[in-house]
């Protein structure tokens, strides 16, 4: 990877070649809806198959089977090209039928299989009772085909680890445990459609996090691993601790913790930060940052993370790297206003039924996609809460979608989205957002293409 300087030459020059947000002013998020459907209890997590033609959707708390009368876990698929629910999939059901159930989806590197993670486990639990799993889906069939346990609590954000030179073989996933705070390990290397569910062969461990900093007020767990990603090389994971703030570096072929860099200081960012969900840049240059706490969104050079990460990755202990290593790290965005290391995500449009053209300091910003093809907008949903106490939810406040412009750091558009929107993703083809509330059991479905044309016009 080359310096960062052409990069924010290119954004430098970029103002004025497109008519901008004024041209949007007219518009309404009912413009570009175009479809909601009704989904299972509290969709939780999405992901688009690679082929563009189907979602997986999902559902914490699926829906009611009318044959046995009670409610059973499930995930949905939906059309993406007709946005029509085509298939409903029952999985395992964890300490209490249909709760506590599917919460993420991912689909492996070569599109063959989609893996839905069951948060927790239990004494009445459904297969491997002591802790999540993974439900396996054949993307060609739909049909769940392994189950896969993770032996953690919380199991949540399922990442990919890109393949690896030294072993181009090898598919492998981690799973975030977010209330037993470590990492589990997964080698999907020989996954089969064998008629056989019994995945454990697949488990290979589990990663217990360490951190030398804590949040007082939470006393259940320490870290709450949230969001996963990899060095472009596959070689490090990157763990983002919800509850410290910290990241937590992870060697990615021996699967061991080698470093943390500590939270962000308050006034490197002129708040305080915590970090909740990443996303990575298709040629691995920039890797972007939602800011639940703070209500805000950031990017940092994952060339400069990679030179902090060669310093002490030959090292026998596990070293903590100061805070102001953030400011080497950070890509300023490049805004008319001058360049800032955070885009604050507190205004509402005035179509939002509670807080119209509002600015509001209860976002909580939290699932957060590039676009695919240019990887030049970036997607934040913001829950939205009427509490400091994110946990005390009114299902009756519309949370919100940015869509931001990452060459001048403008938000282009702000959709209204359902309650609490969590789940949310692009279509590979880049014309529709989908968006899907996890308090009013519901997905929108948003043409962004239409969006993107009026504000790319001359």
């Amino acid at each position: 990877m080359k310096a960062l300087v052409p990069f924010l030459a290119m954004i430098a020059t970029s103002f004025g070649a497109y008519a901008g947000p004024s041209d949007l002013s007219a518009y309404f998020s009912k413009d570009f809806l175009i479809k909601k459907a009704d989904t299972g209890c509290m969709p939780k997590g999405m992901k688009a198959d690679k082929t563009g033609d189907f979602l997986y959707v999902a559902e914490m708390c699926g829906k009611i089977d009318p044959a046995k009368n009670k409610r059973v876990p499930t995930a949905s698929v939906f059309d993406l090209k007709k946005q029509t629910l085509v298939k409903t999939l029952v999985t395992p059901a964890g300490p209490t039928d249909g709760i506590f159930a599917n919460t993420e989806v991912d689909i492996s590197i070569d599109g063959k299989f989609a893996f839905i993670s069951r948060a927790e486990g239990g004494k009445t639990a459904e297969v491997f009772k002591n802790g999540g799993l993974l439900s396996v889906v054949n993307t060609e069939t739909q049909n769940v085909v392994k189950y896969i346990p993770t032996k953690g609590e919380g199991s949540k954000i399922i990442a990919s680890r890109p393949l690896v030179a030294e072993r181009p073989l090898e598919q492998i996933l981690y799973v975030a445990n977010y209330f037993s705070d470590d990492i589990s390990v997964i080698d999907v290397t020989n996954l089969k459609d064998d008629g056989n569910l019994d995945g454990s062969r697949h488990l290979v461990k589990k990663i217990r996090l360490q951190t030398r900093f804590t949040n007082p007020s939470i006393k259940k767990y320490l870290i709450a691993p949230r969001g996963i990603t990899f060095t472009p090389d596959g070689k490090y994971a990157l763990i983002l601790a919800t509850e410290t703030g910290s990241l937590i570096i992870v060697d990615a072929l021996n699967h061991q913790q080698i470093a943390e860099i500590s939270p962000i200081e308050d006034s490197t960012a002129g708040r305080p930060l915590n970090l909740r969900h990443v996303v990575v840049t298709k040629n691995g240059r920039l890797a972007y940052f939602s800011h639940m706490r703070g209500n805000a969104v950031s990017r940092i050079d994952m060339e400069k993370l990679m030179e902090e990460i060669a310093k002490v990755a030959a090292t026998s202990m596990t070293p903590v790297l100061p805070s102001s290593v953030w400011n080497r790290l950070f890509v300023p965005f490049n805004t008319p206003k001058g360049l800032k290391k955070i885009l604050i995500l507190e205004d509402y449009p005035l179509d939002h039924p509670n807080f119209p053209g509002k600015k509001w300091d209860l976002a909580h910003p939290n699932t957060i996609v590039l676009d695919p093809l240019e990887n030049r907008y970036l997607f934040v949903s913001s829950r939205t809460t009427s509490y400091k106490d994110d946990s005390k939810v009114d299902p009756r406040i519309k949370g919100k979608i940015d869509i931001i412009d990452t060459r001048n750091g403008k938000t282009v558009f702000t959709l209204v989205g359902g309650a609490q929107p969590t789940a949310l993703e692009v279509s590979p083809d880049g014309s529709t957002l989908i968006s899907a509330g996890l308090k009013d059991d519901k997905v929108y479905f948003y043409d962004i293409s239409k969006i993107i044309s009026l504000y790319q016009r001359w």
